[in-house]
């Protein structure tokens, strides 16, 4: 058997309670990631080739995370929670009578790096093993279950609360990671025994169960950086915190130029070329994906994303499900918002918001514009204040804006509406109908100027202000 193909048992059906939240424990984030889906691909990294999730408390909720994976799994329902060898117990018929090993791990640890997992399986295989224990060495082992050895070798696991004073010192603990054959749990888990002190099933009994029946049991050491699960909102930060590091060294090493890493958030999913440039205090979510030559200035926030080569993100703009395209300059300040395709060389400025909308090559929109639900061509100039009116309060509507037009400043299009290539709309002006090729559209008043009436005007206001406050 190839030591690194295994199936994962995940246990994922605790309440959480620590958490003081409704949401289940394992679908907290951290770096854009739910606890149980970085437990997850670090086991299919690992060369997991199935993966079995234990779910309870929020069924549904978790179901539906499984779902948004990229690989397939298979969930068991643990309708009542009494302990994880009830939860291990309740996924035992998914695995029936096979000898595939089966390596068990908590739902709620973020932080086991894929290597040291191969690592721990192929430690197993070597040494012959029937059961292998991954453990942690604490200098305050509170929490934990305690390593009981005889001859060397792992033979119990004595939770906390079952502890006694003698045991409470010992410093090795369990780090809630097992690999044993499937038949081997066939043989072990029905006979787990309800504590009489908690009434919980624990899983860890098998250790004990497995010693007695003369089997080898080994006891791989972990560090607590990586065992360490998460139990309240501190110790999510704490991962995440671990979790971002990990991230940020990685890309500094294959050469991307972080500017201050100690103020840097970048989400789990994110890519990020060699030959980036990301400033200060920038955060990138979700899928968002950074090419090699481009720059994302300070205090950007990009979500779902994609800027490519050579584009400028300058400094405190936010971009949501936008994609901006080689040479294009984005900001500073400025809004990208979902279905904004930007084109190469293109320029968006200071104060301009753009939705559900492509610019093509070379255009600009420099400064203070809303383009919405806007298809805009190549090379067009757009003014400071020009405004796409594309909602009429039921339906949003198009507009249309061919290679070369020119914008004036403060324009208004009420869309639906088309200008036609090399038109010109002059400054000030309301488009409601289809500008031709070649055109200049005007569309505002004419200007009246009443001689004196400004200063008629203020004297009466003022005097209006005299006499209310007499009142």
């Amino acid at each position: 058997m190839n030591p690194l193909r295994f199936s994962t048992l995940v246990l994922a059906g605790g309440k959480g309670t620590r958490m003081k939240s409704a949401l289940p424990k394992v679908l907290h984030k951290a770096c854009g990631r739910t606890l149980l889906a970085h437990v997850l691909e670090t086991a299919r990294e690992a060369g997991a080739s199935r993966h079995v999730v234990v779910v309870g408390v929020g069924r549904d909720e978790v179901k539906a995370e499984l779902a948004s994976l990229s690989f397939a799994t298979e969930d068991v329902w643990q309708e009542q929670q009494k302990g994880t060898g009830h939860a291990a117990l309740t996924a035992l018929p998914a695995f029936g009578g096979s000898v595939s090993l089966v390596v068990i791990l908590n739902g709620d640890g973020p932080l086991l790096r894929a290597e040291t997992l191969r690592a721990f399986v192929e430690n197993h295989s070597k040494k012959k093993a029937d059961l292998s224990l991954g453990v942690m060495e604490l200098e305050i082992p509170f929490g934990y279950g305690r390593i009981v050895k005889k001859g060397g070798k792992p033979s119990a696991i004595v939770e906390e609360k079952e502890a006694s004073e003698k045991e409470k010192k010992i410093k090795t603990v369990n780090g809630g990671l097992y690999a044993v054959s499937a038949k081997l749990l066939l043989q072990l888990l029905p006979r787990l025994q309800a504590s009489k002190r908690t009434g919980e099933i624990y899983l860890t009994d098998i250790v004990a169960l497995a010693a007695k029946a003369k089997k080898k049991l080994e006891a791989f050491p972990i560090s607590s950086a990586e065992l360490g699960g998460v139990n309240d909102l501190l110790q999510l930060a704490e991962a995440e915190a671990v979790l971002r590091r990990r991230r940020i060294e990685q890309w500094l090493k294959d050469g991307v130029r972080i500017e201050a890493p100690e103020a840097f958030w970048p989400d789990g999913n994110v890519i990020c070329e060699p030959g980036a440039v990301l400033g200060p205090n920038v955060v990138l979510k979700g899928s968002t994906k950074i090419a090699s030559g481009s720059v994302i200035e300070a205090g950007c926030v990009l979500i779902d994303s994609v800027v490519e080569s050579g584009a400028v993100v300058k400094a405190y703009s936010h971009l949501e499900g936008a994609v901006v395209k080689g040479g294009a300059q984005i900001g500073p300040f400025a809004r990208l918002r979902p279905g904004a395709a930007i084109g190469e060389e293109a320029r968006i400025g200071n104060f301009v918001e753009v939705k559900k909308s492509v610019i093509g090559k070379g255009s600009k929109a420099n400064h203070l514009s809303y383009i919405g639900d806007a298809e805009v061509g190549e090379g067009v100039n757009i003014g400071c204040g020009f405004v796409a009116c594309n909602y009429d309060g039921v339906n949003k509507h198009k507009t249309t804006i061919e290679d070369g037009a020119f914008i004036g400043s403060n324009v208004n299009t009420v869309a639906p509406v088309t200008v036609g290539k090399d038109a010109y709309v002059a400054t000030g002006s309301t488009v409601t109908r289809n500008v031709p090729d070649g055109a200049l559209a005007v569309g505002r008043a004419k200007q009246e100027n009443k001689e004196g009436y400004a200063d008629r005007l203020r004297s009466r206001m003022q005097a209006a202000k005299k006499a209310k406050g007499k009142v």
